[in-house]
């Protein structure tokens, strides 16, 4: 299973069905040599498949939004259950990065501002 896909900029995390220590940390180590090769300024959490995350993924999220926050860039939550929506909430992560139905409304986001053509 591909974890993240990369494209004109966008990098797409597809979460795990848990995401715990173990996995976050698993997916920081697939994915920062993308971070060191890609000019990466948009980066999308998909958790559609994810039903359990703990403080790691938290850290998973703030890390990745350092790196793009840097660059000017911008960080999105798509597909967020809602045991997911309330982990999110209380960690107060919602002040930094924007929650949205799906990748298709981030995309009309991006043409609208100009960075898509």
């Amino acid at each position: 299973m591909n974890y993240y896909e990369v494209s004109n900029g966008v990098m797409i995390y597809y979460l795990p069905k848990e995401l715990d220590h173990y996995a976050a940390d698993s997916l920081k180590k697939k994915s920062e040599n993308v971070f060191l090769e890609e000019d990466i300024k948009y980066l999308i959490f998909d958790f559609e498949n994810t039903e359990f995350m703990d403080s790691s993924g938290i850290g998973l999220i703030t890390g990745r939004f350092r790196k793009i926050y840097d660059k000017g860039g911008m960080v999105y939550v798509i597909n967020v259950k809602p045991v997911i929506d309330k982990v999110l909430n209380m960690s107060g992560i919602y002040r930094i990065l924007c929650k949205r139905d799906s990748k298709e409304d981030i995309i009309n986001e991006m043409i609208q501002g100009g960075y898509y053509e």
